[in-house]
């Protein structure tokens, strides 16, 4: 759900959907919207009374959205490995892990290879997904 989404469902044109918990926070917090279940395998720790959807019967379910930082294919291991150190360093700090779970997320740092895997992870189940429900795209 992007901001529009959120702005149709705080107005009730749109009964339902999806919204990671840093864009519709401020809407949950001020009662605008309710939230019926958290997407991952594991409860948010910012809403730990709030079930999962596996919780709520869809055993296994887990749609979450990652963030991370790619780089040009060629760009060269130094730069990459360097990069990957400093951004590890900034998800370490106090102030950025505490920053990130006041919007609901949580520092999840990976290696380039790690990162690499879930992008091909998600890809692969989203488009096996999309495939087997004969979604198109316009």
């Amino acid at each position: 759900m992007d901001l529009q989404s959120l702005t149709d469902a705080v107005s009730g044109h749109v009964k339902v959907g999806f919204n990671p918990i840093p864009v519709s926070r401020a809407a949950l917090d001020g009662g605008l919207i309710r939230a019926l279940a958290g997407t991952s395998l594991k409860r948010s720790a910012i809403f730990p009374d709030l079930p999962t959807v596996a919780e709520s019967g869809l055993p296994g379910f887990d749609a979450v959205l990652t963030y991370g930082l790619v780089a040009p294919a060629g760009t060269p291991r130094p730069i990459i490995e360097r990069f990957n150190k400093e951004l590890r360093a900034a998800l370490a700090t106090d102030e950025v892990k505490r920053r990130l779970h006041q919007e609901g997320a949580e520092p999840m740092p990976t290696s380039p290879e790690e990162h690499a895997a879930v992008i091909d992870r998600e890809e692969t189940k989203w488009s096996t997904l999309i495939k087997s429900v004969g979604l198109k795209a316009e």
